[in-house]
């Protein structure tokens, strides 16, 4: 019981390093990360931004932090032959995986809860937060000289005061790739409520324009476009018809539903069974964390990371990928496709532990 409490002491130290560690390179990441999709914020709205964007890699920093702890805990008492001597000592291996097992179940138990109903929402309301910080950006005009960029048009100015453009040039490209140029003298920009779109437009009224088309060259005063801002931002028009924005609650009663479609069912089964799989990568990441740093007993500290980040990345890549291409080719059912990768790494997982405990 001693050795036992021993191990968890130097495993909970081990991995709350880790955490810090991985963390430091992490969160600097997420901030660069923010300032990118939320362009020109102030920095407190990047900062703010920083703990939502965490909430998408949190399920993997905590096990791969989770695996280097192991590696390093479990690699230190082989080279300090603790290992060895508690087995002359009569201890069984599997004894001393105990601890780890501990700290896995409790890391799956807070993984689940966070991936089955904390994550759902937040990733929600990330998304509200930027649109809410894209819009605010956009209406703040009068802080913009120069070219403002929306949807595939372009508009540039001689010079501006507040919401007014002087000497103006909209260029207008559609989809279909017609295109279409305005030039005036004046330009007002403004963002107003429509109440046929439900949502805000970007409103600009011209004074002395030109509209000039491929083929055609029409004079007028005061002509008027409107652009809504869903398609200036596609972030705007929220869309919460997706698995990932949905509890376990919410997603079962979506399956229980006879008349929801079967795409929609397989979306969600799906994401039911990948967030179960990815809450018990701890016990996977654990059957190779032990062998690997019993392996590594005799290399440098960093060799033991190392290997134990490439581990980590392996699951992850393999967890993300394959679950998802054996998903989007309908070969194989849902819930199969998102345990695959489970199932593959605990294999080989199986494998090395058998050999390092059992043998």
């Amino acid at each position: 019981m001693t050795l036992q409490l021993h191990i968890l002491r130097q495993l909970a130290a081990s991995v709350a390093f880790a955490v810090t560690g991985v963390s430091l390179i992490v969160v600097p990441t997420s901030f660069v990360s923010a300032i990118q999709k939320l362009g020109p914020v102030s920095l407190g709205s990047a900062i703010a931004y920083v703990p939502f964007a965490l909430v998408d890699i949190a399920p993997y920093l905590l096990p791969l932090a989770f695996l280097i702890g192991v590696v390093a805990t479990y690699g230190r008492l082989a080279a300090d032959n603790e290992w060895l001597a508690a087995q002359f000592a009569g201890v069984h291996p599997a004894r001393l995986v105990l601890p780890a097992a501990l700290i896995a179940s409790a890391f799956a138990g807070w993984t689940f809860y966070f991936l089955t109903d904390f994550a759902p929402h937040a990733k929600y309301e990330s998304r509200n937060y930027l649109r809410e910080k894209a819009v605010e950006a956009f209406k703040d005009l009068g802080s913009r000289s120069g070219d403002l960029e929306f949807g595939n048009s372009s508009l540039t100015s001689r010079s501006s005061y507040g919401n007014v453009r002087e000497g103006v040039l909209l260029d207008l490209r559609e989809e279909k790739g017609k295109e279409m140029t305005v030039t005036a003298d004046r330009a007002t920009l403004g963002i107003h409520y429509d109440e046929k779109l439900e949502d805000d437009v970007l409103t600009i009224e011209f004074e002395n324009a030109r509209v000039l088309g491929k083929n055609s060259r029409v004079f007028g005063e005061f002509p008027f476009c409107a652009f809504p801002l869903e398609e200036i931002f596609p972030v705007v028009r929220m869309d919460r018809s997706r698995a990932k924005y949905f509890s376990n609650g919410e997603i079962r009663a979506v399956l229980a539903d006879d008349d929801s479609d079967a795409a929609t069912r397989d979306e969600f089964e799906f994401e039911l069974h990948r967030r179960s799989a990815l809450s018990l990568s701890f016990f996977l990441l654990l059957l190779v964390g032990v062998p690997t740093g019993i392996a590594l007993r005799s290399s440098t500290q960093l060799a033991a990371f190392s290997g134990a980040i490439a581990y980590g990345l392996l699951y992850f890549v393999v967890a993300l990928q394959l679950g998802k291409l054996l998903f989007d080719s309908g070969s194989v059912p849902p819930s199969l496709a998102a345990w695959a990768p489970n199932l593959a790494f605990g294999a080989v997982g199986a494998v090395l532990s058998y050999r390092t405990l059992f043998r």
